[in-house]
């Protein structure tokens, strides 16, 4: 497990360099990164892969709000980093390797799979964006009452 947080660490941080994050962002969304793996792989075996997506993508979303407000940086030059670790491009791949195997059923139940952990990834963010909106909005309530 610890080397695939590690590993998972090193492919953030050389993405986040191919991608052109800056450069004094770097080891934060590689930590980012191996946070949201680091999640996943506690949570796959006992909820499934599925949530355990969601899981990871929430920790992926709040880390980088978290740090987007702490650096005053925007959200995304964390998020798409961070979150590239769970995107399911294997299970798009097995979809279509199933379906120039001529496999139909596993192939759709590939891309069942697949579209539900992209599902659960959005909505991880979108809970996490909106959750920070309601934030900012009470606090912006709240000075404009003051």
């Amino acid at each position: 497990m610890i080397v695939q947080v590690v590993s998972a660490f090193v492919a953030i941080l050389a993405f986040s360099t191919v991608i052109q994050v800056p450069k004094k962002y770097l080891v934060y969304c590689g930590l980012i990164g191996a946070a949201g793996w680091l999640v996943y792989l506690l949570n796959a075996d006992s909820k499934g892969i599925v949530m355990a997506n969601f899981l990871a993508a929430l920790v992926i979303a709040l880390i980088s709000h978290v740090f987007a407000r702490i650096f005053k940086a925007p959200v995304t030059v964390f998020l798409i980093p961070g979150i590239l670790v769970i995107v399911p491009g294997a299970g798009m791949y097995r979809t279509v390797y199933q379906i120039f195997l001529g496999e139909q059923q596993k192939a759709m139940n590939s891309l069942l799979q697949t579209i539900e952990i992209a599902g659960m990834i959005a909505l991880a963010v979108f809970i996490m964006d909106s959750v920070f909106d309601m934030i900012r909005n009470k606090k912006w309530k709240k000075i404009k009452a003051e």
